[in-house]
């Protein structure tokens, strides 16, 4: 593997963790100010939440790419999977324990998503991604 690839395949990590930590942070104010306690520590959990499950399914597909490259659509949909399974676990842990914590909860995850995912967008959009042409038949 070369040096490019190992900064195509890691370096949106560092921005899109940056953004979530200012996502979480946002997301404890705005949870204090809109619901009071309940909303500073339930927004924050969201976010956190949703970029651990971001970043968990890139450090699996990267590390099972390591192994065999045909491997990484099936760990990404085995990472997709239990994602969900752990949100929905989770969900009804807040909603058993506390239930004027779920919407900032689900919120906080809503939020953290979309902060995990633009950032990528944007740093994909911006990356210099080596490529190579492949020559056209006339």
């Amino acid at each position: 593997m070369t040096t490019a690839e190992n900064v195509v395949r890691k370096h949106w990590l560092k921005p899109c963790s940056i953004v979530a930590l200012i996502a979480t942070v946002l997301a404890a104010a705005i949870g204090w100010l809109t619901v009071g306690s309940v909303g500073a520590w339930a927004a924050p959990a969201g976010v956190a939440l949703a970029a651990l499950g971001f970043a968990g399914s890139a450090w699996a597909v990267l590390a099972v790419e390591k192994i065999d490259l045909r491997l990484t659509l099936l760990m990404a949909l085995i990472t997709y999977s239990v994602k969900l399974l752990i949100v929905l676990i989770a969900l009804w842990a807040v909603q058993t324990t506390d239930p004027h914590a779920l919407l900032p909860f689900a919120c906080g995850i809503v939020g953290g998503a979309v902060a995990w995912l633009a950032t990528q967008a944007v740093w994909a959009y911006r990356a210099k991604i080596p490529y190579i042409e492949l020559p056209q038949d006339s």
